[in-house]
């Protein structure tokens, strides 16, 4: 058996994706992505959250690159422990971690325009997740016809901006699904640019972790493209924050 500290739970279609840092030496660890006996994602009732303790049983696998992280399993069990945010930040930022664009997957990122989401060939990149610290962000709101998607642009140690990150946080995106619920109508875009950057990114910038987890899915109808995804975000959101609505 091995064991994971559950470090991103993310948005993946009808299901979930999670992610989970493992030690491999006294200050040192590194990301698994354990992967269910069916598919690539867990059921939403997914019954652990970050920081979690779980134990599994490998199974045989093939990782095709940049995954590298993922592990195929026959099943995660709570080990009874959790640990707490700033915590679990900490033990983060021994995993893998990037102060520049190029760091965070071993090579260069592309947009297709100015200003627009990044995406890596897939062949090039290393790796398919890694933190960062972030010295400032901002929100973005895109209202679809069936779901509003909940962007962010974060600035990089290195002075380097990754904008439009879409954000698969799975608890950032229930943090939205409530903020919703809180409008008598559905919002107008501006309605919700508004609040998150003048209420929810100020609690963001106040919080004492800076810290983000970038990921790339696997390649869909671009078979060349990976693009880049906001799995984690700290400080996490907290429902407190709603108050202002």
């Amino acid at each position: 058996m091995r064991q994971l500290i559950l470090s991103d739970i993310t948005e993946m279609g009808s299901g979930l994706c999670i992610v989970g840092i493992e030690r491999v030496g006294e200050n040192s660890f590194h990301s698994v992505r354990p992967i269910p006996t069916m598919g690539y994602s867990w059921p939403p009732a997914f019954h652990c959250k970050r920081g979690s303790f779980v134990q599994f049983e490998p199974a045989v696998t093939s990782a095709v690159p940049p995954h590298i992280e993922d592990q195929n399993t026959h099943g995660l069990t709570p080990d009874g422990e959790s640990l707490e945010e700033d915590e679990l930040v900490d033990l983060l930022q021994y995993a893998e971690t990037s102060e520049n664009s190029e760091g965070l997957f071993g090579c260069g990122l592309y947009s297709d325009q100015l200003g627009g989401n990044a995406w890596v060939p897939p062949v090039s990149a290393s790796r398919s997740i890694c933190g960062c610290c972030y010295p400032n962000m901002r929100f973005r709101v895109y209202l679809d016809p069936n779901q509003v998607k909940l962007v962010a642009m974060l600035a990089l140690s290195s002075g380097e901006v990754l904008h439009s990150l879409p954000i698969v946080d799975w608890a950032w995106r229930q943090f939205l699904v409530e903020l919703i619920k809180g409008f008598p109508k559905r919002p107008a875009r501006n309605e919700l640019d508004v609040f998150f950057n003048r209420s929810i990114r100020v609690r963001v910038m106040e919080g004492s972790t800076h810290f983000a987890r970038i990921g790339l899915p696997r390649p869909n109808k671009d078979k060349d493209k990976c693009w880049l995804m906001l799995d984690s975000l700290f400080p996490q959101p907290d429902v407190t924050w709603l108050g202002g609505i």
